[in-house]
């Protein structure tokens, strides 16, 4: 089949902006700004977005670009060109296990899309405003022992997702992304605004930009290694997760985007939108719960038990409660689609299946992967794995695994084996200096994997 494109370098930056701000920018990443030390927390995400994931982010749309395939023949395609042998082992760490990742995601993402809506359906009811503060809690624990309300409210959203992955790349997934992100940013500024007028706000917004250098190790009784590498693991982790590296999503996306249009630019241009996004999303929640008099260190139960209490103390609680759950819902939405869309791309590429044929595939294979992951966490089906539900354990081993070892991979391939055909496909559109060249090499064969090893071997001793 044909190749598509996406048909602006506006719509593949919107595309891929959109597939990185979602539920890990506006629900994890102010709770763990709250968990180590606001400032702190923001300055290590910042150096390593800067230092670690920039040269990531191209290294993955290039080996996408360079190889116009999906993201298990990709490395086949540029490895042949260049008389590698042992190319089964590359697709294996870099393309199997993103596929094993992103299977996972498409069934826990789905529950977790379906607590959005259904916190949206009740700020739109009014139902959410008349709950007592000691209910907030039972509340989330009663929806999340609701198999029905969980898989109905999951499925409608899967449903959502597979119609706009059948309009294609250019009418499906490049005109949402265009509809869907000014009106994303649009209620991010403004429910910003309204959080840092909040009367108390101040203590918020000095908690974002104070530096607790306990954060960075430093205590009276000496240098605190271990809580440095609890900031530097929990700051990667987000960074991966927010900027959806090692997921091959941006290799796919990467496969949709033309030669002639400047790479650097497109990766700053995405990785502007999702900081901001995610120090939005601070701005938003940081401030108000501050405000309300909540604890910054509430957790990852901040945006469905702690937040319901601040819109109840707000003066047009109603208005903001629902522009709130919208903007989760805007910004779910835009990340469920480029995960369904990875899938769709293999089925096609690979298979040579129509978008119709392989959307139905990635649909059923979601279909049972949600149905387990939705029974198994509100107690239909009694299974641990590991100690853990299949919820817990997808997200575990997704997030901090395969993402892990496909970016580690990818960073060894073009570090030491494939660097010259990316940067021979980047110079199409950019000018690539010596220094630059320098940075990227010096980056992905030593700094990335050094930072990626150690998460690997944190959370394994975890």
């Amino acid at each position: 089949m044909k190749k598509e494109n996406f048909s602006s370098k506006w719509g593949f930056i919107l595309a891929a902006a959109g597939s990185a701000i979602g539920l890990g920018n506006i629900w994890r990443f102010p709770y763990l700004c709250g968990q180590y030390g606001g400032l702190s927390f923001i300055l290590v995400y910042l150096l390593i977005l800067i230092f670690i994931c920039n040269p990531l982010m191209v290294s993955e749309i290039a080996i996408g670009r360079t190889s116009k395939s999906n993201c298990i023949d990709a490395f086949k395609v540029i490895g042949s060109k260049i008389g590698m042998k042992h190319l089964g082992w590359w697709s294996f760490f870099g393309g199997w296990c993103a596929v094993i990742g992103v299977i996972m995601c498409l069934s826990f993402y789905f529950l977790v899309a379906g607590w959005v809506l259904y916190y949206f359906l009740e700020a739109l009811s009014g139902k959410l405003l008349f709950i007592n503060q000691e209910n907030l809690p039972v509340e989330f624990e009663n929806l999340t022992q609701s198999f029905s309300i969980q898989y109905t409210c999951g499925l409608i959203f899967l449903l959502v997702t597979a119609l706009i992955i059948l309009g294609g790349v250019k009418k499906g997934i490049e005109k949402t992304s265009l509809y869907l992100m000014p009106v994303l940013f649009s209620i991010f500024i403004l429910l910003s605004l309204r959080s840092l007028t909040l009367d108390g706000s101040e203590k918020g917004l000095h908690f974002l930009l104070h530096l607790d250098t306990h954060y960075l190790g430093f205590s009276e009784n000496g240098f605190q290694w271990m809580i440095l590498f609890e900031t530097i693991t929990a700051a990667l982790g987000q960074a991966f997760i927010s900027l959806s590296l090692g997921f091959g999503i941006l290799l796919v996306y990467g496969s949709y985007f033309s030669a002639k249009e400047n790479l650097f630019r497109a990766v700053r241009h995405i990785e502007i939108f999702d900081t901001l996004a995610a120090l939005l999303s601070a701005a938003i929640i940081i401030p108000a719960i501050f405000a309300a008099g909540i604890s910054a260190q509430t957790g990852p139960g901040l945006t469905f038990i702690s937040l319901p209490l601040v819109f109840q103390k707000l003066a047009g609680g109603y208005f903001w409660s629902l522009a709130f759950y919208l903007l989760l819902i805007l910004a779910t939405v835009t990340s469920t689609i480029s995960i369904f869309e990875m899938l769709t791309n293999l089925f096609i590429d690979k298979f040579d299946f129509s978008r119709f044929k392989a959307a139905l595939y990635v649909l059923f294979i979601s279909l049972i992967g949600f149905t387990a992951v939705a029974a198994s966490f509100s107690g239909v089906w009694d299974i641990k794995i590991f100690g853990r539900d299949i919820f817990t354990l997808f997200d575990w081993l997704a997030s901090t695994y395969s993402a892990t070892i496909v970016s580690l991979t990818m960073a060894l391939f073009i570090g030491y084996r494939a660097m010259k055909p990316i940067i021979h496909n980047i110079r199409h559109s950019a000018p690539v200096t010596d220094r630059f060249t320098r940075y990227f090499l010096i980056t992905l064969r030593f700094v990335a994997p050094l930072g990626l090893g150690l998460l690997l071997i944190l959370a394994i001793i975890k």
